[in-house]
């Protein structure tokens, strides 16, 4: 695949810059610490609020560009961003879901905290979006593709070299004979082990991981110069800079850690109770918590471990 104008390594700011320091926290006197871009709350932000639709595109593109696949000439957002309902809303774990010109799915989510089952989680949510598609009688060549893109900030795949790395049902005997291109994974490891291999990237994707790298750790005029010749990703970067300056959203943010870490807390505090076999009444309580506030039967498997049996068993 030919490689396009590349963007050189840049050294980390993060001790000395003034950008790595947000608005200024009226209580404390001090400048506040910048949500990265690669946030949960500010992904879905920046690729599902209405209006943002060419940022989005422009994403895709890099990656599909990158894997040497026809770029779409359209998307639209299946999961709109709405600050209003962000926290109570019953959304699923996936950040944006979005289709194309052609009916083409796509998903994107972001991991920030590594788990040895988010390959598996990644394929079943892939899986499914491609076994939903045909109604009674449809035929299979009426089948769209699934093309599941995460962005990681730790090290997925340690025993592969490349910072971008995609998946496909391929022959076990020869991997360029494929099943299918219907299902496909793209794993973006933005990890600092793999900074150093941005170098490799093709331009308009380089820029997409150096946005996510150096947003909230370098100057403006650095991030300028480093998103040259990107407009959509300069875009994004007008975005990133209008979030942590907003301090409702930036509270969406801190509102989820804060209940991430709640419920981690509350779940170690059951289980040095011994209150683990058989699921604890802090169990019960937890998922009847987020049941009343809105969250769906995905997010509080994918939150808290229970099956769907075992919630159901505790209502």
């Amino acid at each position: 695949m030919k490689r396009t104008k590349k963007y050189g390594r840049i050294r980390d700011m993060s001790t000395n810059n003034p950008n790595n320091n947000g608005p200024e926290d009226a209580q404390a006197g001090k400048p506040q610490k910048l949500i990265p871009a690669s946030s949960d709350a500010f992904i879905h932000y920046l690729f599902a609020s209405p209006g943002n639709e060419p940022i989005l595109l422009d994403m895709l593109n890099a990656v599909l560009e990158a894997d040497g696949q026809v770029p779409a000439k359209s998307v639209e957002t299946r999961n709109p961003f709405n600050p209003q309902t962000y926290i109570t809303e019953k959304h699923s774990v996936l950040d944006v879901r979005a289709t194309d010109e052609q009916g083409d799915f796509f998903q994107v989510e972001v991991q920030t905290t590594s788990q040895t089952s988010f390959g598996d989680r990644m394929t079943y949510y892939a899986a499914r979006t491609f076994s939903t598609q045909l109604l009674k009688g449809d035929e299979y060549w009426m089948l769209k593709r699934v093309i599941s893109i995460a962005i990681t900030t730790f090290l997925m795949f340690p025993q592969l070299r490349g910072i971008f790395n995609s998946f496909f049902l391929t022959a076990k005997a020869d991997h360029t004979v494929q099943l299918t291109d219907r299902i496909q994974m793209h794993v973006l490891e933005v990890a600092k082990e793999k900074r150093h291999l941005l170098d490799e990237l093709p331009s308009a994707l380089a820029a997409w991981f150096n946005f996510y790298y150096f947003s909230h750790l370098l100057s403006e005029d650095e991030m300028a110069t480093l998103l040259k010749d990107r407009p959509m990703v300069q875009r994004a970067y007008e975005k990133f800079k209008q979030f942590n300056q907003d301090e409702k959203l930036r509270a969406l943010d801190e509102a989820r850690e804060r209940f991430l870490h709640d419920y981690a807390t509350d779940m170690g505090l059951s289980k040095a109770e011994g209150k683990v076999e058989g699921r604890s009444e802090r169990d019960i309580e937890i998922v009847r918590t987020m049941k009343n506030k809105g969250y769906g039967i995905e997010a509080i498997i994918e939150i808290t471990g229970l099956s769907a049996d075992e919630i159901g068993r505790l209502d």
